[in-house]
């Protein structure tokens, strides 16, 4: 069932007219039943395009993504939503927009809209320490995925991730960073001295309306061009740190600072997303 057609979107529609124009709804909110009212994809349902990306049915259905959208604008969360514990909305320093929605009441899993503000490219290669799976909401979205066909750790243990790809070889040896952000600042740490042997790197194109994900641990770069939306649905982190990859020829990562988003900004995206789902 899509988000025309749900139960959820009279809902929807009446709550958001209502904030809209300034006003509050006359109708309670209702959506206990209907925020979870897809399942979930299963393992196994989505096409995959090797280990790391994978096109398919989605893992949060586009109305739980609305409720959401709405429960962080209206700041009423339904039964199963609560408020993120890190609610602020700030500006990344790979130049997007990154506004926390909402958690799941169990937990699992965080709601998240990204707005890219200018035509702009993570500064490095990178993975996450959580899976996510994503909603093209619109514009497009470009995914670099990385081939890592060794990376161990200090201690020698394996972690390697591999995505099919078409390519030469672009290097052997490289070296990986850890990062953490840490009150409100992206740190590295090189001191572990990790390194990388690359094999290959492709690109896949997404459109707005498309649904894909991403596993944990998956190389990858993004870039999108000015006004692209995406709604993004993370796991649960699985390690206390993300990688990044650096290049050769490239500056050494430095901590970079997030920027904070007003109030009035954050309810114009917030709108705008709105608006582009319904």
């Amino acid at each position: 069932m899509g988000y025309a057609t749900h139960p959820l979107k009279a809902t929807l529609d009446l709550r958001y007219k209502a904030c809209k124009s300034g006003g509050s709804a006359e109708k309670n909110w209702g959506g206990g039943d209907h925020c979870m009212a897809e399942e979930p994809a299963r393992a196994g349902a989505a096409w995959p395009l090797g280990t790391g990306l994978a096109f398919g049915p989605p893992a949060v259905s586009n109305e739980l993504f609305g409720a959401a959208l709405l429960a962080a604008l209206e700041q009423r969360f339904p039964e199963g939503l609560v408020p993120p514990r890190e609610p602020r909305a700030i500006t990344h320093p790979n130049g997007f927009v990154k506004l926390p929605l909402a958690w799941t009441s169990d937990g699992a899993t965080r709601l998240f809209l990204h707005v890219w503000r200018a035509d702009s490219a993570d500064a490095d290669v990178h993975d996450h320490r959580w899976s996510f799976s994503s909603l093209v909401l619109r514009g497009e979205l470009f995914h670099t995925l990385t081939e890592v066909t060794a990376v161990c750790d200090s201690s020698g243990v394996s972690g390697s991730r591999s995505v099919e790809g078409d390519g030469k070889r672009v290097g052997k040896g490289l070296p990986l960073v850890r990062y953490r952000l840490v009150g409100g600042k992206h740190c590295f740490d090189a001191t572990y001295g990790e390194r990388a042997v690359v094999d290959r790197r492709r690109t896949h194109v997404l459109s707005a309306d498309q649904h894909y994900g991403m596993d944990a641990f998956t190389f990858h770069r993004a870039h999108a061009l000015a006004g692209a939306m995406t709604l993004v649905a993370r796991g649960l982190p699985q390690r206390p740190y993300s990688r990044v990859l650096i290049d050769p020829g490239s500056p050494p990562p430095v901590v970079r600072p997030c920027h904070r988003l007003d109030h009035d900004e954050r309810r114009h995206h917030l709108r705008e997303a709105l608006e582009v789902l319904r």
